[in-house]
């Protein structure tokens, strides 16, 4: 305002001057006139500057995130406006895209590396600002840990001192050659995965092999009796020879027990 007010001051004085003078006045106001005119338009746009930073220039902040070490991308980075819930997260590729205002801190943070803050400038021109952001590899060194089954030596010299072993190899053959265990086991022991699979597959290519015909009776077939006499002898000699081990075995612990009978009483 005082500054224009002395302008005007100026052109009043130029009115004043009396006729002979008017080229020397002029020549005298016109430079001083210009400098006062720019220096009111450089204070007035520098108002105006301040003013429009005070409002907030909104710009479309965007950009690739990628490695400091060998400029890749990093995926689903976060990307966050300091005290502010506004930000995004990277895509896959790194890219972010967000509004933001001019003068705010971004921080940008990623799993396993060092995080970085960037200051928005106030110098864009655009309404557009796109940056590529680095970020070095945050490499920590932990200790070495061991994990023991048991929380402590005690705990462990307990069981280990309670643990129950075999004492000879014929109770360790004992243990893992039970004939009638396994064959009790074999007995009553239902079919697994494997064979319910092939059971249900040979009855369905049954059905659809005699498919509306009529199934044939292997009562009257001569070659499926004989395929059964066939099986009921491998059955018995297998039998047979199943018996023979046993006893066998029997026999070994008879003679290893009396062995041990032989030694202690010496």
């Amino acid at each position: 305002m005082a500054k224009n007010m002395y302008l005007s001051r100026l052109l009043l004085t130029r009115k004043k001057a009396k006729p002979g003078t008017n080229g020397l006045a002029l020549s005298r106001i016109l430079p001083l006139a210009c400098v006062l005119f720019c220096w009111i338009h450089s204070g007035d746009v520098q108002a105006q500057s301040r003013e429009y930073a005070a409002q907030g220039k909104v710009i479309q902040f965007s950009g690739v995130v990628v490695n400091g070490l060998d400029s890749k991308p990093l995926p689903f980075s976060t990307v966050l406006i300091r005290n502010q819930n506004r930000g995004t997260v990277a895509d896959a590729s790194g890219f972010f895209s967000f509004v933001a205002v001019i003068g705010d801190t971004v921080d940008f943070s990623m799993v396993g590396f060092a995080p970085r803050q960037l200051v928005i400038p106030d110098t864009i021109r655009h309404d557009a600002y796109s940056i590529v952001m680095p970020l070095e590899q945050d490499t920590v060194m932990l200790m070495e840990t061991v994990i023991y089954p048991w929380p402590s030596r005690e705990k462990f010299r307990e069981a280990f001192l309670s643990l129950k072993l075999p004492e000879t190899e014929s109770d360790i053959i004992r243990k893992n050659f039970n004939l009638a265990a396994i064959r009790e086991q074999a007995s009553h022991g239902k079919m697994d995965a494997d064979m319910n699979y092939r059971s249900l597959m040979q009855q369905q290519t049954t059905q659809l092999y005699y498919q509306n015909q009529v199934t044939p009776n292997n009562l009257l077939n001569p070659f499926a009796w004989a395929q059964f006499i066939k099986q009921w002898r491998r059955r018995k000699d297998a039998d047979k020879m199943i018996e023979q081990q046993s006893q066998g075995y029997q026999q070994y612990e008879n003679s290893s027990s009396s062995s041990d009978d032989y030694q202690y009483d010496e």
